[in-house]
């Protein structure tokens, strides 16, 4: 197989993925207590720590509306947090509260029961290639927009 017919292997096997994910996502919405931009936020929040809507908005490719959305939503139901610049008193950050580190919690535990049905017969060597490849491919493309 030559490179140009790999990457349309690749393109057709993204293609199949992102649909599948979004059939899948539209299941789990149904019956889950939080929105995926909503979980996106505290997952990000709870591994990178705080950080303003500009910064959520790029770093998970969802424009500001949208991030400001979910954020006045989970500001709301107590998950999250506005904390103030100390350099600039009109900016202020988003962090999580306990109630968002709890929610967060129950969301994730749900998630990985779902993702270790679909990967139970991986070895953890291949998932941590997927996850490596993903990561990099996500990086990458983040790079060239």
């Amino acid at each position: 197989m030559n490179h140009d017919q790999a990457l349309e292997k690749l393109e057709l096997q993204l293609g199949m993925l992102v649909r599948q994910l979004k059939y899948r996502t539209s299941k789990i919405s149904e019956s889950q207590e939080l929105k995926s931009a909503s979980y996106l936020i505290l997952l990000l929040l709870s591994e990178e720590g705080a950080m303003g809507v500009k910064q959520l908005s790029e770093h998970l490719f969802l424009d500001i509306s949208t991030v400001s959305r979910q954020a006045a939503e989970l500001l709301k139901q107590d998950k999250i947090k506005k904390i103030s610049s100390e350099t600039d008193r009109r900016a202020y950050k988003y962090d999580l509260t306990v109630e968002g580190k709890e929610t967060l919690k129950r969301a994730r535990s749900k998630r990985q029961e779902r993702f270790n049905t679909i990967s139970n017969e991986w070895t953890k060597e291949e998932i941590e290639n997927f996850t490596t490849l993903l990561f990099k491919f996500n990086h990458l493309s983040k790079r060239r927009d």
